[in-house]
């Protein structure tokens, strides 16, 4: 058995390490940086062309609390922006904020005519509304065959149905010959021209979104970032100091404090300063050689004079 010894400076190091590392691993990364969801909210949503989105939408860096609850929107392979609505996933195509039009296809048939379930294309009224130039579209699955030509006809497997012909809804009486249909709004024109069904379906749809940006602009124009109160369930203006503003207006001089942000920043800062004055008294009386009032300094940290005499023993 051989006893190895750390000098006295190394085990000091130990001690200062003991001290501070705790501290300094528990500071909040937020310290000193501006705060949330101020900061947060006013980071843009990108992803491929559609970029530079903002209030009312959230997403991807932006946080819920950074837009309506039903206007979340997705990325997909860093290139795809995607928005779910009443259980139909869309892709979005467009998105103009300033006329606030979004112009969607539904994921599902962007592809193909057959998919996987067949849901109508509903949309929250409260939310949009169509734009002109678009008409709602009946496609019909697992259809017996006619005796007579249709226009649009189209081949579609239906799980557990053996007919496979589909067909687009022109008449009452087509209804009753099919097990499944799809309701999809399309253009006017492509309805019209009789050409490329699957072509006009890919080419989606306009909606507006009706959420007002009275509110959103106000609290902007006042150095604010536009926010939604999820649990009030009502538009939220979010100000630099921390603060959500009254009557969607940040007053004067709302600076951001970094010491504002964090509630546990006050708390922990402190014992990482304390941790770093200890040391430094350490040391200095290490160098006076004056242990005895080292040790009665950190009494209530350490026990015994043993620390000094630190060892481990190496087999």
């Amino acid at each position: 058995m051989k006893r190895q010894y750390f000098s006295r400076t190394d085990t000091l190091t130990l001690v200062c390490l003991g001290l501070t590392l705790p501290s300094i691993l528990n500071l909040p990364q937020v310290l000193g940086a501006p705060n949330e969801p101020y900061t947060s909210c006013g980071a843009p949503f990108n992803c491929g062309k559609i970029a530079g989105i903002g209030y009312p939408f959230w997403g991807g860096g932006r946080p819920e609390e950074c837009g309506h609850p039903a206007l979340k929107l997705d990325c997909e392979n860093g290139t795809t922006t995607t928005i779910q609505m009443n259980k139909v996933k869309y892709r979005v195509l467009d998105l103009n904020q300033g006329t606030q039009i979004l112009k969607i296809a539904r994921d599902d048939l962007s592809q193909s005519l057959c998919p996987q379930e067949f849901t109508n294309t509903t949309l929250d009224p409260a939310l949009f509304e169509y734009a002109s130039g678009y008409v709602n579209l009946t496609l019909l699955y697992g259809c017996r065959a006619l005796d007579f030509p249709v226009p649009y006809q189209f081949d579609c497997p239906v799980k557990g149905v053996s007919e496979r012909n589909g067909y687009v809804q022109f008449a009452a009486a087509l209804s009753g010959v099919c097990h499944a249909s799809v309701v999809v709004p399309i253009s006017f024109t492509s309805f019209v021209d009789f050409k490329g069904l699957e072509e006009g379906v890919r080419q989606g749809f306009e909606v507006r979104f009706k959420v007002d940006g009275g509110a959103c602009r106000e609290c902007e124009s006042s150095g604010g970032r536009c926010g939604y109160d999820v649990a009030g369930k009502k538009f939220v203006c979010f100000c630099p100091d921390g603060l959500a503003a009254e009557n969607n207006t940040c007053p004067a001089g709302a600076v951001a404090s970094a010491g504002s942000y964090s509630p546990g920043a006050s708390a922990v800062a402190p014992s990482a300063s304390s941790g770093t004055e200890l040391c430094l008294l350490i040391f200095h009386f290490h160098e006076r050689n004056l242990e005895y009032y080292l040790l009665n300094y950190t009494n209530n940290v350490f026990h015994s004079k043993e620390i000094f005499n630190l060892s481990t023993t190496v087999i």
